[in-house]
């Protein structure tokens, strides 16, 4: 199950792993302004194909730590997506499960 659905745009000047392409099951960080923390979270892609830098796709999203997001997480906020403290991408969030998934 998933807690968000959210379209994110993986940036076209990232160096690897990116570069190589991800697809379903890539997990990583999720940075939301109003947290002074990363939030880790697993990625599901309508395909299972790869997707590359420059892509916008629509993702589902299962976070680790939903308990703590879930008053704070809302359609139209905007979050960066990161391998620890690299930006590899914008998102922002379209559903939220406890708002109608």
């Amino acid at each position: 199950m998933h807690d968000i659905v959210a379209d994110i745009t993986f940036l076209d000047d990232v160096p690897e792993p990116v570069v190589n392409g991800v697809r379903g099951g890539y997990a990583p960080h999720h940075k939301f302004s109003e947290l002074d923390w990363l939030a880790s979270g697993f990625h599901q892609y309508q395909d299972e194909t790869l997707h590359f830098p420059g892509e916008t796709i629509e993702v589902k999203i299962r976070f680790v730590s939903w308990e703590y997001l879930r008053d704070i997480v809302r359609p139209g906020v905007h979050f960066e997506v990161r391998e620890l403290d690299r930006v590899i991408g914008t998102g922002t969030v379209k559903a939220v499960r406890d708002g109608g998934l």
